[in-house]
C-alpha cells in the first residue's frame, strides 16, 4: 500500500515518462483491422484443412472397407487351397482317390496303356501342382491384403487424428476472431460521423474489363458487388470477406477455389506486379513475406487498382491496389 501510494503521489507531482498518448482512433482501427483478418484468414484456413482431412478420412474408411474385403475373400481363398493340398498330402501316405488311380494306370500292358498311363501320371501331377499354386498364390494374396488393409486403417486414424486437431484449432481461432471483432467493433465506433461516412460508401463505379473468358466473368461479377457490406467469413452472395469475394466470383465463372486467401495464394501461376492483368489476385501479408503470414486477397482490376472486401465497417469496392503497402504477390488463375 506504501509503494502505491509513493507512485501516487510522485505521479501527481513528476510526468511519468513512458506515459504514451492515446492512441488515433482511425490508427487503433487499422491495428485491430490487421489482428481480425489474421485471426480470420487462420481460422478459414484450419476450416479449409479440415474439409480435405475430412475428404482424406473417408477415402481411407472406404480404402479400409474395401482391403478388409478382399482380405476375407484371399482368406477363403486360402482356406479352400489347404483342403486341396491337405487331401493330397492324405492320399499320398494313406492312400486314396489319386493312389487307386495310380495303382489302376501302372497295371496296364500294352503300348497304348502305357502311353494312356503317363497322360494320366501328368494329370495327377498336375492337379497337385495346380492346388500347390493356387494354394501359395491365395497365400500371397492374403498376406498383401492384410498389409493393405493395414496401412488404409493406419491413414484412416492419421487422418482422423488430424481432423481432431483442426477441430480444436477452429475452436481456439474462433474465440480468438470473436475477441478480435469485438475489439474492433468498439474502435469502429470511436470514429467521427465524417470518418465512418467515408466508409460506408463507393467511391469508384469506373467500368473495367479483363481478357475474355473466366477470368473478365469473374472480375465482372466481383465489380458487381461493389456496396456490398463486409461480413467476417462470408461468401456471398449478398455479404463478403475478402477470400468469400474472390471465391464467389470465380465460381460465377465456373471455377472452384477454397475460402482461405492462403489457400488461393497456392493456385494459378504466379506474376509479378508489372505482369499483372485484370483477375488476377493480388495478396498481402503482415510484411514479413512469408506466405503463412497472407492474411488479405483482392482482385487486380487494372490501372493500379484492385476490388475488395477490405474490412468490417467498409463495402465492396475499388482500391489501389497497394493495398497496405504489404504486397506479397499476385497469382493468375486462369490463363
Amino acid at each position: 500500500m506504501f509503494a502505491i501510494s509513493v507512485v501516487l503521489v510522485l505521479g501527481a507531482i513528476v510526468p511519468v515518462a513512458n506515459a504514451q498518448p492515446p492512441a488515433d482512433p482511425a490508427t487503433q482501427y487499422q491495428q485491430l483491422v490487421q489482428e481480425a483478418a489474421k485471426a480470420d484468414e487462420d481460422l478459414l484456413k484450419a476450416q479449409d484443412d479440415l474439409t480435405k482431412r475430412n475428404a482424406e478420412l473417408g477415402q481411407a474408411t472406404t480404402e479400409v472397407n474395401a482391403a478388409t474385403a478382399r482380405k476375407q475373400q484371399a482368406a477363403a481363398a486360402v482356406a479352400v487351397g489347404r483342403v486341396q493340398v491337405d487331401q493330397f498330402a492324405s492320399e499320398a501316405f494313406q492312400g486314396g482317390a489319386s493312389s487307386s488311380r495310380l495303382s489302376a494306370v501302372i497295371s496296364g500292358g500294352s503300348v497304348q496303356d502305357y502311353l494312356e498311363r503317363m497322360s494320366a501320371l501328368s494329370m495327377i501331377a498336375t492337379d497337385r501342382q495346380r492346388s500347390l499354386d493356387a494354394l501359395n498364390t491365395a497365400l500371397s494374396q492374403a498376406e498383401q491384403a492384410r498389409a493393405d488393409a493395414q496401412a488404409a486403417h493406419e491413414r484412416s486414424v492419421a487422418a482422423a487424428d488430424a481432423a481432431a486437431t483442426l477441430m480444436s484449432q477452429i475452436k481456439a481461432n474462433k474465440t480468438r476472431l470473436d475477441t478480435q471483432i469485438a475489439q474492433l467493433r468498439q474502435a469502429l465506433r470511436q470514429l467521427s460521423p465524417a470518418q465512418k461516412a467515408g466508409m460506408g460508401t463507393v467511391k469508384d463505379t469506373g467500368s473495367y474489363l479483363g481478357p475474355p473468358g473466366a477470368a473478365n466473368t469473374a472480375l465482372q461479377a466481383a465489380l458487381a458487388k461493389r456496396g456490398s457490406d463486409y461480413q467476417w467469413a462470408a461468401a456471398g452472395p449478398s455479404e463478403f470477406d475478402c477470400s468469400g469475394l474472390t471465391m464467389w466470383a470465380y465460381k460465377a465463372a465456373g471455377i472452384s477455389l477454397p475460402h482461405s486467401s492462403r489457400s488461393q495464394y497456392t493456385l494459378g501461376r504466379p506474376v509479378s506486379w508489372d505482369q499483372m492483368q485484370p483477375g488476377d489476385l493480388v495478396f498481402f501479408d503482415d510484411g514479413s513475406g512469408n506466405p503463412s503470414a497472407i492474411h488479405h486477397v483482392g482482385m487486380y482490376v487494372g490501372s493500379g487498382k484492385m476490388v475488395d472486401a477490405p474490412t468490417e465497417g467498409e463495402l465492396v469496392d475499388v482500391r489501389s491496389a497497394k493495398g497496405d503497402g504489404h504486397f506479397i504477390g499476385a497469382r493468375r488463375i486462369v490463363g
